[in-house]
């Protein structure tokens, strides 16, 4: 029997940014525009009048009214707030309430100022820049002190909770005007009690940015968000996509077969230390891995004590991106919009249509998808 494998937030969800709604209300909490709708839920920026009359910018998501009675997704969306409300370090994004209303979940989240990963990188290739190495390994070591903190997270019995992120891509890293980071996105997180239920045959998170022990169906631990980080550490130095295609089978096949290239192939500037690390963190065998994101972030720290981190020089460069990022924006558009889509996850991108025709696919990653024998040799490739 075929196996069919399915993403849960794919980049195949259909979604509009910057859109009309009728809601005016959810909860005590006054709807501002419409910022995204994704697969499982549509994200507002929103304001709540504080006692005293004071207001706070914050950023609304609501489960889709079509999945308010769907149990799987329920659970889902139960799940992340779970999770949100255990989580509270500078580096992840903080939830602030969880509620119903007219029968339908919402969740709210801080609202972050900045760009994303995602919306940096694509602002860096329009204006022809690059990423500093610097920055990049900032950013990442930030994103490894926040994935530190979630990974070694107990519960209130001192029993760890084993939480892992299982999205670690750039739409969910947010870069702050001060050069910090925002985690972002535990929507499709796995924890010891959590609600949430692994469907046969699906795969939580975004296809090219999963480990290749998640794609063999083998068991998974923390070592996967470490994977999806150095995904992210090496297209933030070299501008490109590493595993992603238009074919998700071909996405498989990189992230399972074919050769990784240091970072420096492609920008030979990029220095040997850091090359290292990044290939650590994308070692196929888990165990040759960094085994935490501590040791991870240490390494990375150590790259950045020798190569003169100025804190004022990143905050700078956040800063010019946000501004191209908001000059770059439809009019009509609010300027703090991609740092509240981006905290719900919704980042805009391009929607592409699986290919209509079969592929027969040989070795291991045909048995993966296709759960089948070795297509005939006249076949394969086709």
């Amino acid at each position: 029997m075929a196996r069919i494998v399915t993403f849960v937030d794919s980049p195949e969800s259909r979604y509009t940014l910057g859109g009309e709604s009728h809601l005016t209300q959810v909860g005590r909490y006054e709807l501002g525009q419409l910022l995204g709708v994704g697969g499982m839920a549509e994200v507002y920026k929103a304001t709540h009048t504080l006692p005293g009359g004071g207001r706070r910018t914050v950023v609304v998501k609501r489960i889709l009214p079509v999945l308010s009675h769907n149990a799987a997704f329920m659970r889902l969306f139960v799940a992340e707030a779970q999770v949100l409300g255990l989580l509270h370090h500078p580096n992840v994004v903080q939830a602030y309430d969880f509620g119903e209303s007219e029968g339908t979940l919402f969740l709210v989240l801080e609202y972050v100022e900045g760009p994303s990963v995602s919306s940096a990188l694509l602002g860096l290739r329009a204006a022809g820049k690059r990423m500093p190495p610097v920055a990049a390994a900032h950013f990442a070591s930030e994103v490894c002190r926040a994935l530190e903190y979630v990974h070694g997270l107990k519960g209130g019995d001192g029993e760890a909770l084993n939480i892992i992120h299982r999205d670690v891509t750039p739409s969910n890293i947010v870069l702050t005007l001060s050069g910090g980071i925002k985690l972002l996105d535990f929507g499709v997180a796995k924890y010891r009690a959590s609600q949430a239920r692994t469907l046969e045959g699906t795969i939580k998170g975004k296809a090219a940015y999963v480990a290749p022990e998640t794609l063999e169906g083998k068991p998974i631990d923390h070592r996967v968000d470490i994977f999806s980080l150095g995904i992210v550490l090496h297209e933030m130095l070299t501008l490109r996509s590493l595993f992603e295609s238009d074919n998700q089978a071909l996405t498989f096949r990189k992230i399972l077969e074919l050769p990784i290239a240091p970072p420096s192939a492609s920008r030979p500037a990029i220095p040997p230390e850091l090359d290292a690390i990044v290939m650590k963190a994308l070692e196929r065998d888990p165990q040759q891995r960094y085994a935490t994101a501590s040791a991870m972030a240490d390494d990375l720290d150590r790259f950045l004590a020798d190569n003169g981190l100025r804190m004022d020089h990143i905050a700078s460069f956040v800063r010019g991106l946000h501004e191209r990022t908001v000059k770059a924006e439809p009019q009509g558009t609010s300027p703090g919009q991609p740092a509240a889509a981006a905290a719900a996850a919704v980042q805009p991108q391009p929607s592409k249509r699986p290919e209509a025709r079969t592929r027969f696919l040989g070795g291991r990653l045909g048995r993966l998808l296709f759960g089948g024998p070795r297509a005939p040799r006249n076949q394969q490739g086709r």
